[in-house]
């Protein structure tokens, strides 16, 4: 694809082992689900854990505090490109991942809104990438099926805990009374 500066703004650009991935702006029914997803979680942890929306995430399982701590290992990790991802939504409870470029680590939850367009980086680079850093929760959303999948680490590999429309309320595994509802959201049919 030929980008011109012009259209620039309208990708996303997250690395996965050193592959760039360019993804377009998301459509109404993504922005409007990741963003009642967002207020809901956000509301349920108040400031016990930091809930970001689209935060640039590098992925390491190196503690957080020893790679803001060296210079050369954080620009080592920023330049890798290995794992250089920005989730729909995430939560981190440990406010050492937090730096100045996002997050740092291994968030406790990460939630994808699929698009038409990427859907398989989704539901197989990331979900791959996040199972290979040991992200303990991972929800996949589809507005285009009105599905949720909620997958869960079990001895280091995700098996899927549960699976349900969008219009049914659904619990996270990790946090007991994290219950998410979003029958209220109103999506547009897609041409």
């Amino acid at each position: 694809m030929e980008l011109n500066a012009g259209n620039m703004h309208e990708l996303k650009e997250e690395w996965i082992d050193n592959i760039k991935y360019m993804t377009s702006r998301p459509r109404y029914n993504h922005i409007e689900l990741q963003g009642e997803l967002y207020f809901q979680i956000r509301t349920y942890f108040k400031k016990k854990c930091s809930v970001a929306n689209e935060g640039a995430l590098f992925l390491t399982k190196d503690n957080p505090i020893d790679i803001k701590e060296d210079k050369n290992k954080l620009n080592e990790l920023i330049k890798s490109k290995k794992a250089e991802v920005a989730p729909d939504v995430a939560v981190y409870c440990d406010k050492n991942q937090i730096f100045y470029r996002g997050y740092i680590g291994i968030p406790q939850l990460v939630i994808e809104v699929l698009s038409p367009s990427n859907s398989d980086d989704d539901t197989i680079a990331k979900k791959n990438l996040y199972e290979e850093y040991g992200v303990p929760e991972y929800w996949i959303i589809s507005p285009m099926s009105k599905k949720v999948w909620i997958y869960s680490l079990v001895d280091a590999r995700y098996e899927l805990k549960h699976n349900c429309s969008l219009n049914d309320r659904f619990k996270s595994i990790r946090f007991d009374e994290l219950e998410i509802d979003l029958s209220d959201v109103e999506l547009i049919e897609e041409e």
